[in-house]
């Protein structure tokens, strides 16, 4: 994983300031009408297709990948397409949450309704984590193949994504951890209210453009 390098490939674009500003633009919308819902999911709808875009560049090899912004209804599209697959992804966690509310209020119920709710959490918790490991990279390779192919359905051809992940579960995850490690650095930085809000986004799309794109490649194409 060429870390360093996706850090920093995206200053080379000289047109860097607008795209850069344009995001975080949309990012604050974002964040700001999300108790909207419908503003707010069309305005991540739109930096997720942008991403989109990004990772077909780096699949390309475009000397600067990263887009400009025009075409947005298309964005908006291709980044729809993103958050329903995603939504499917975490139908188990989603479920989880819901049944660990469920059953909160068993804690008071006496010794028969505690062990009940730390059932609940002692085996899904486990049993999520394991398949979170393996569907995050599933989800990184389909959403590369879904760049270049621009179908959704390469979100949920669930059999090939999961060979595929197997075959080269090394790299898979070391990919895991890197992405860890960035997501909580830019989960920190979008914490800082307002500022963070506009310069996280923008700064995270680049990083996490490359590094699934990268690891698509090395997964799909092992040679390269």
């Amino acid at each position: 994983m060429k870390i360093g390098r996706a850090f920093s490939y995206a200053f080379e674009d000289p047109e860097i300031s607008g795209k850069l500003v344009t995001a975080a633009a949309l990012s604050f919308v974002g964040v700001i009408t999300l108790p909207l819902l419908l503003v707010g999911l069309v305005a991540w709808a739109a930096l997720i297709g942008y991403l989109v875009d990004l990772i077909r560049n780096l699949n390309n090899h475009h000397r600067f990948p990263l887009p400009r912004w025009e075409n947005y209804g298309d964005k908006m599209s291709k980044g729809g397409h993103v958050l329903a697959a995603l939504l499917v992804y975490n139908l188990p966690n989603l479920a989880l949450a819901c049944l660990t509310a469920a059953t909160s209020n068993f804690w008071q119920e006496g010794v028969l309704g505690s062990a009940l709710s730390l059932g609940t959490l002692c085996c899904g918790v486990p049993l999520l984590l394991v398949y979170n490991l393996l569907t995050w990279p599933m989800f990184a390779l389909g959403l590369s193949r879904y760049a270049d192919e621009n179908n959704g359905v390469t979100f949920f051809q669930f059999g090939d994504l999961f060979n595929a992940v197997r075959r080269r579960l090394d790299v898979s995850l070391v990919w895991v951890l890197v992405m860890l490690a960035v997501t909580l650095l830019f989960a920190l930085v979008f914490a800082i209210p307002c500022i963070g809000w506009l310069i996280a986004p923008p700064l995270a799309l680049p990083v996490i453009g490359y590094l699934t794109a990268q690891y698509a490649s090395q997964v799909d194409q092992p040679g390269r």
